[in-house]
């Protein structure tokens, strides 16, 4: 399996890439191979890499609209690619999304009335930091994209049995702005099992996105670590993609 493709919608196009299309990331020191790699996928997608934009993420709360000029940015080099930003959006048709994960968390969403995508990168830190809450909000607020009719897709990422944590990542669990306890469980005086999957779910909740309209992968990429690059579990370099475009009308 390639693709793992989420069905949702006719007006777009959305996935997540396996590892059977080998390692995307440019933390891999061999450029070359990584560039093929994603032209390969540009061919399996009919399209190029001047179409696909890619970020360069930092576990941060930071994301940007982009447009069809910024195809092949972080694509190509990942200097050009759009530096300490977890997450981006766009309203322009043709142009792939990337977000990269390995355990972290993927989610996609798409507003039907406005015809807005994006991408964001939400590991426990990202998620902490609320970033799937702040892209969302600000598409309700200053993009009208409306909640009860917008639709997520939450990707393959480490599920709760996998995901330990000690008091340091619970307490800024915490300190989020909702209850999270029904998110995590005490095993022992020292670590939890932490559902970073229902924590941005829920948030998305939070802001009116109906359940119906939330797509949640079963897949773990610590368990299915035949299909995905996981770090948590083999320490390498390697990372997934989750992409969307929005399919010209």
């Amino acid at each position: 399996m390639k693709l793992i493709k989420w069905n949702t919608n006719q007006a777009i196009e959305a996935y997540t890439v396996t590892k059977e299309l080998g390692d995307m990331s440019f933390n891999n020191d061999d450029k070359e191979l990584i560039l093929k790699n994603r032209q390969h996928l540009a061919e399996i997608l009919n399209t190029d890499l001047d179409h696909m934009v890619a970020p360069r993420q930092v576990h941060s709360a930071n994301f940007k609209e982009v447009t069809t000029t910024d195809g092949g940015k972080g694509m190509y080099e990942h200097e050009t690619a759009f530096k300490d930003t977890d997450a981006l959006y766009t309203k322009d048709a043709n142009l792939y999304l990337l977000s990269f994960h390995a355990d972290c968390t993927p989610v996609l969403l798409y507003c039907p009335k406005t015809k807005i995508i994006a991408a964001i990168h939400s590991g426990w830190l990202g998620t902490t930091k609320q970033i799937v809450s702040k892209v969302t909000k600000h598409l309700i607020e200053h993009e009208n994209c409306d909640p009860k009719t917008m639709l997520a897709y939450i990707g393959p990422c480490i599920c709760q049995d996998c995901l330990e944590v000690m008091d340091n990542v619970i307490d800024l669990v915490k300190q989020m702005d909702f209850d999270t306890s029904p998110f995590y469980y005490q095993t022992d005086e020292l670590h939890y099992q932490l559902d970073n999957k229902g924590l941005n779910k829920q948030m998305l909740l939070n802001l009116g996105l109906l359940e119906n309209n939330i797509t949640v992968s079963p897949y773990c990429t610590v368990e299915n670590d035949d299909l995905f690059y996981s770090y948590r579990k083999n320490k390498d370099s390697g990372r997934n993609i989750t992409i969307i475009k929005r399919i010209l009308e």
